[in-house]
């Protein structure tokens, strides 16, 4: 599935109750948004040189694994910040959360700059985000979302020496972007029937 196919699904508002649909829309959201994000941030930096570089085809293909790269490190964050909101419910096992976040990553196709590999690093580090969430008590949205802001700003196609004075704006513009996402997504999400599909699924043998 490629990236404007994502953001196509990812304009439905369905409602969330079952695990599939908690997946697509984890992966809908994350493309969604870096796509949103990504775009954004290039604009303010590029001004009115902005289109003639969406024209050229090294940037682009820079631009596209901006967009793949923010992609996977939000859908990420958004596992957390879903966890966060069960969490009150009992629901979801660390097993749980690790899988549904390689569910998410293997429902697309391997972009282009990483095949052959596929994501490994990326699960490693969610992983380990994950560990760490869980073992903390809850956290806004605003502790959960900056590293996604930090992959997208990492590979924008960007000169460092201006990367390093960005980062602020960029997180800032994830953050606002995360929370309006994450509140209509409070208001599509059947929690309860989320929790109860978890917990069933956690008595599955693997």
């Amino acid at each position: 599935m490629n990236f404007m196919r994502l953001l196509t699904i990812g304009a439905r508002r369905g409602r969330i109750g079952t695990l599939p649909e908690l997946a697509g829309a984890i992966g809908e959201g994350a493309a969604f948004l870096a796509q949103g994000a990504g775009y954004s941030y290039i604009r303010a930096r590029s001004g009115l040189m902005g289109p003639r570089l969406m024209q050229d085809a090294g940037f682009g293909a820079s631009m596209d694994r901006c967009k793949w790269e923010g992609f996977s490190a939000i859908a990420g964050d958004l596992i957390l910040i879903v966890e966060t909101e069960l969490r009150p419910r009992g629901s979801g096992t660390a097993e749980f959360w690790r899988r549904l976040y390689r569910d998410v990553l293997a429902a697309q196709a391997t972009p282009a700059h990483r095949a052959g590999t596929g994501w490994p690093d990326r699960i490693a580090e969610f992983d380990l985000a994950l560990d760490a969430h869980r073992a903390l008590p809850p956290r806004g949205i605003e502790a959960l979302c900056e590293h996604g802001a930090e992959v997208l700003l990492e590979f924008a196609p960007v000169e460092d020496r201006i990367r390093r004075f960005d980062r602020e704006m960029v997180v800032n513009n994830v953050t606002f972007r995360v929370i309006d996402h994450i509140d209509a997504l409070r208001r599509r999400a059947d929690w309860q029937a989320l929790a109860t599909a978890i917990n069933l699924a956690a008595k599955q043998p693997s």
